[in-house]
């Protein structure tokens, strides 16, 4: 059974990436 921590951690790798390619492709774009 995963702990809150694992869960937040998962979470923060699942996310971050795709926040850091939103941003980066934001940038690029304008």
């Amino acid at each position: 059974m995963l702990t809150n921590l694992e869960v937040l951690i998962a979470l923060a790798l699942a996310v971050l990436p795709a926040l850091l390619a939103f941003q980066l492709g934001k940038a690029l774009y304008i």
